[in-house]
């Protein structure tokens, strides 16, 4: 998903858990958590920075 992305491109997702922000990290992606909509306690969003 990194390669597919344009520079400053945005990625957002549901999936908050602590190994899949920590993998996004590692690709390079500039990640921080957001609330998430109701019923979702939090969620994802990447951006590629570049």
């Amino acid at each position: 998903m990194y390669n597919a992305l344009k520079a400053n491109g945005v990625l957002v997702t549901y999936a908050a858990k602590g190994s899949v922000r920590r993998a996004m990290q590692e690709v390079g992606f500039e990640v921080e958590r957001l609330p998430g909509p109701p019923g979702k306690r939090e969620m994802l969003r990447a951006v590629k920075k570049g």
